[in-house]
């Protein structure tokens, strides 16, 4: 692919068994004063206002009263807010209200605003982040499988070819599967899936990341290149399923019978093994690597 990207596609990132894992959106939270906030505001409207895309403020008991939506160049972009419209206000100077921040750490590195940003506290709370997982292969080499949470809410958007979207599940857990190679315009050789889990904390504090338990919060994606044995074809309506179960139909959507067929024949050597580790530690060095050298937070 021509004109493409480079594949400078990470901050932080961890790999195991041919996947590559990092944080590609988090999304922080801490309590400042209506001064502090001030102070941030009056950055933005003088040496940092070119960097405002957007400012809006909000009513709605759901939203920050106020947004802004920050752009430090074309594809590198996040938002904060302060001032849950949940959050009563008093006549008080000492008074911390929310301040929350979005992001994602694989486009915004070494940058000074989002540092500036973190450093106005020690006390931060994970609210929710992405875990990206990175295969080297192609997506339509990948068969995906909700059914392990019972649910037939799985969505897959076609724009081509190869130029697909698989998504179920929601808040906690939610899983994304899509073809990186082509989201991201990449200048690469082979193939790039990225599989993407959704995953909200309530508030889990920073400096306890060493503690941090990712737990087994990974979808069933097995490798789409079954060997049919001679044995298989003793029965040829379970290999007939296995066919459309291979060029794309949902495994959710068979029996019950012939789902615990088709998994049993692909679970073997053609299960992709998630790692909980690994995923543990992309979010612990995402973490260590943003506050590490601030001064307000001691780790436990």
């Amino acid at each position: 692919m021509s004109g493409g990207k480079n594949m400078d596609l990470y901050n932080i990132c961890v790999e195991d068994n041919n996947i590559t894992y990092s944080i590609d959106k988090l999304r922080l939270k801490t309590y400042i004063t209506y001064s502090t906030f001030s102070e941030l505001e009056f950055r933005f409207k003088t040496c940092w206002k070119d960097y405002v895309k957007q400012f809006y403020t909000s009513n709605r008991i759901k939203n920050f009263f106020y947004n802004y939506n920050i752009e430090i160049e074309e594809g590198k972009s996040f938002y904060f807010a302060f001032l849950h419209n949940t959050e009563k206000r008093v006549d008080n100077e000492r008074e911390e209200y929310n301040f929350t921040i979005e992001f994602n750490p694989n486009k915004l590195k070494d940058n000074k605003v989002v540092m500036y940003l973190l450093s106005l506290s020690g006390n931060w709370y994970i609210k929710s982040y992405d875990l990206a997982m990175d295969l080297k292969i192609n997506i339509l080499d990948l068969i995906v499988d909700n059914s392990i949470k019972r649910r037939k809410d799985m969505k897959i958007d076609r724009h081509g070819f190869d130029d697909l979207t698989i998504t179920f599940g929601k808040n906690d857990g939610r899983v994304k599967v899509y073809n990186k190679k082509i989201e991201s315009n990449l200048n690469m050789m082979g193939d790039l899936t990225r599989v993407e889990v959704s995953r909200c904390l309530e508030d889990y504090p920073i400096k306890e990341i060493g503690m941090y338990k990712y737990g087994d919060v990974f979808p069933e994606v097995y490798t789409n290149n079954y060997l049919f044995s001679f044995s298989d074809y003793k029965d040829k309506t379970t290999l007939a399923v296995l066919f459309a179960v291979q060029n794309g139909f949902p495994i959710t959507y068979l029996t019950k019978s012939y789902k615990a067929k088709i998994k049993k024949m692909l679970t073997g050597g053609y299960k992709i093994r998630f790692n909980e580790k690994m995923a543990r530690s992309a979010l612990s060095r995402t973490i260590f690597y943003y506050f590490l050298k601030n001064d307000l937070v001691i780790f436990r």
